[in-house]
């Protein structure tokens, strides 16, 4: 945002509110903010410090304080080379019922009479006549309507590119701050008080803005509240540009001439005359700016955000209410399919089933933990048992391999044998011997038994040709083994 504006009900420091001059002011930034801020801050202050304000002489004090604060800025290092610069408008409403606008660019300033617009300032664009001779004379251009081809206004403050021929003064310059004055008389029938930028003169005319303020304040709308509505209406649609008519800043400012009323008899005042007719006829609706193709795309993109700005809403208690318990509502860990789920208050769910954390479970329990019968370890006897007849089979098959099971056995197998612990068929396993110790666990058979593979045999061939010599014959003679 590069527009500053700038408010003073008691610019003289009286005592009394009613005894003191007012200021009202717009300031319309372009190229940075930073001259529109030192206006906001500096110009007021500088009209109330000269010396022909304190003369009232209030024209020539507009114009020192605007040629001052634009000669101060551009003798100050921190401007030296920046390039910003903004237009201003300025009321000064002197005690004694007078309006004097000062204005320097085209920021605009009008007043309603009767609900009918008067203006009180010109916008000063480079096509003007009188804009355009300065212009030439300063030594400037202007082409596509912009001075030099760049700037679209004929005055401001800051801009002190245009503002370096030293050989004339700070009026005749390609830019001035040269502000243009004008004065008007309050009467009984002036009803408020318009200060705005040119994002919204842009967009509306100046009879159209005080239609639409009279239109609102009859709907029992605040003036704040006005500005808002009409800042919004002049806002495009759609302003992914960021160019063009609608995506321009926008400040207005409504000042309400009370005559002696209060906030609240000046409402119903304004609102009695518009709803009766009384002087220019005011519109019953707010004018259409853009096309209702535009207008109906913009709505269905602000309803969606409102919709989901909405189930965000509902959403928060729901969210707060699961994190004050220390987790979400629903974790889900390793994903949809075989992963594993947890419900605050239920289990840890699988695709199988129930894995854990049933709701009888408690650190305080029994600390044997249970399992299912289908895994619980077998005895030491039912293992040894086990490895018994797996070396029975081993054996047997070794044997087969090996054919050779009409072989009597070796001492040492019927040492191991006669130690291996038997039990007659038919046998309860309460009646089985008891074995100390473990035994080894058999070796592994061997896939093709004892059996050796044969060896290849070479024997020495000596001087006798080769089976290859004797099919293909000898090269030459000369090759011959039996040659001497």
């Amino acid at each position: 945002m590069e527009d500053s504006h700038a408010i003073d009900l008691n610019l003289d420091s009286q005592d009394d509110d009613s005894q003191s001059n007012t200021f009202f002011a717009v300031y319309d930034g372009h190229g940075g903010a930073s001259v529109a801020k030192f206006a906001g801050e500096r110009v007021h202050r500088r009209l109330v410090e000269d010396g022909a304000y304190k003369e009232r002489r209030f024209p020539e004090a507009l114009k020192n304080a605007f040629l001052g604060s634009d000669a101060e800025m551009k003798n100050s290092p921190s401007f030296m080379r920046d390039p910003a610069g903004c237009t201003a408008v300025a009321a000064l409403v002197t005690k004694d019922g007078r309006i004097f606008v000062a204005n320097a660019g085209d920021s605009r300033s009008v007043i309603s009479v009767k609900g009918e617009v008067k203006a009180l300032s010109n916008d000063h664009k480079p096509q003007n006549e009188l804009e355009r001779t300065r212009i030439v004379n300063a030594g400037g251009f202007i082409e596509f309507g912009r001075v030099n081809g760049n700037l679209a206004l004929a005055r401001a403050l800051g801009d002190f590119d245009y503002k370096k021929n030293n050989f004339i003064g700070p009026e005749e310059q390609i830019i001035t701050a040269n502000p243009e004055i004008s004065e008007h008389q309050i009467t009984e029938e002036d009803e408020f008080l318009v200060i705005a930028c040119d994002g919204i003169w842009d967009c509306l005319s100046s009879q159209q803005v005080i239609d639409c303020i009279r239109l609102l304040v009859a709907q029992g709308k605040e003036l704040p509240e006005v500005c808002e509505i009409i800042c919004d209406h002049c806002l495009a649609p759609d302003t992914t540009s960021g160019a063009g008519i609608g995506c321009d800043n926008m400040t207005i400012m409504i000042i309400a001439l009370l005559h002696g009323r209060t906030k609240q008899q000046w409402y119903s005042w304004v609102t009695e005359r518009t709803k009766q007719g009384v002087g220019y006829n005011t519109p019953d609706d707010l004018p259409q700016l853009y096309s209702a193709s535009r207008l109906m795309s913009f709505r269905a993109r602000r309803q969606a955000v409102e919709d989901r700005q909405k189930r965000y809403a509902d959403q928060q208690p729901t969210q707060e209410r699961d994190n004050s318990m220390g987790l979400s509502p629903f974790a889900r860990i390793l994903g949809g399919t075989g992963g594993i789920s947890f419900q605050p208050g239920s289990n840890i769910l699988s695709d199988s089933g129930v894995l854990m954390f049933d709701n009888e479970d408690d650190s305080d329990d029994d600390p044997m933990d249970s399992y299912p019968p289908s895994s619980v370890t077998k005895s030491l006897r039912q293992q040894l048992d086990e490895l018994e007849s797996e070396s029975k089979d081993e054996d047997d098959f070794q044997k087969e391999g090996n054919d050779k099971s009409d072989a009597p056995m070796n001492d040492l197998e019927a040492g191991l044998t006669q130690s291996s612990p038997t039990r007659p068929e038919g046998k309860g396993k309460g009646k089985e011997k008891q074995l100390q110790g473990e035994a080894p666990s058999p070796p592994k058979p061997v896939s093709n038994g004892d059996a050796k593979p044969s060896q290849l045999v070479s024997e020495p061939g000596g001087d006798t040709p080769s089976d290859a010599v004797r099919a293909e014959g000898l090269l030459d003679s000369s090759e011959s083994p039996l040659k001497v």
